[in-house]
C-alpha cells in the first residue's frame, strides 16, 4: 500500500488534542466525521485500543463477570483492531478496484476508527439488551456513509450500497450468534 499523504506519519499528536477532538466529535459527530484528524498511526492505534478495553471492560464489570473484564483487557482490543484493519483493507481495496484510485490507507483506518465510537459506546449495554449493539453499528454505518461521502468523494448512493452491504452481514452474523446460544 502506498501512502499519498505528504505529511509526516510520524509527526507527534498531543493526547490533549486528541481528548480535545473527541469531546467535539462527541457533540457533532456527523460534522466531525466530514473532517477526518491527521493523526499519527501510533495515536490511532491507542486510541483504538483504548477505546476497546474501556468498552469491553465496562460491559464485563456491568455483567458482574471476572471473565468478561478480562475479555474486555486482553481480546477485546485484540480482536477489534484486527476487524478495523481488514474494514480499512477491504474500503482500501474498493477505492483501487472500484473507483479506480488511491487513497492513504491512513484516512481510511481513521474513518473506520472514528466512525466505530457509537458501537463501543452501546456495545456497553449489550448484555442487558442485546439488540443495542445493532443500534450502535446503525450509527456506526451511518458515520460511516458520510465519512465516505465527504472525505473519500464517494457518490452517496455508493455509498449507501457500500456500508448497508457491510450492516447485512453485521446483522446476519448477529442473529446467528443469537441463534447459537
Amino acid at each position: 500500500m502506498r501512502d499519498v499523504t505528504p505529511k509526516d506519519p510520524n509527526s507527534h499528536v498531543p493526547i490533549q488534542k486528541i481528548i480535545q477532538f473527541l469531546i467535539e466529535f462527541a457533540k457533532n459527530p456527523t460534522q466531525n466525521i466530514s473532517l477526518l484528524p491527521d493523526w499519527n498511526w501510533t495515536s490511532l492505534f491507542l486510541l483504538q485500543i483504548v477505546v476497546a478495553v474501556l468498552s469491553g471492560t465496562l460491559a464485563g464489570i456491568i455483567k458482574l463477570s471476572f471473565y468478561g473484564v478480562l475479555f474486555g483487557i486482553i481480546i477485546m482490543p485484540v480482536v477489534s483492531t484486527i476487524a478495523a484493519l481488514l474494514l480499512a483493507l477491504f474500503l482500501y481495496y474498493y477505492f483501487q478496484f472500484f473507483e479506480k484510485r488511491t487513497e492513504d490507507f491512513r484516512r481510511v483506518f481513521t474513518l473506520v476508527i472514528l466512525s466505530s465510537l457509537p458501537f463501543y459506546v452501546f456495545q456497553i449495554l449489550s448484555e442487558y439488551f442485546a439488540p443495542v449493539t445493532l443500534i450502535g453499528f446503525g450509527f456506526t454505518s451511518l458515520l460511516g456513509v458520510i465519512g465516505l461521502t465527504e472525505n473519500f468523494s464517494v457518490a452517496k448512493k455508493r455509498s449507501y450500497q457500500i456500508v448497508g452491504g457491510l450492516f447485512g452481514l453485521v446483522v446476519i452474523a448477529w442473529i446467528l450468534n443469537r441463534l447459537t446460544i
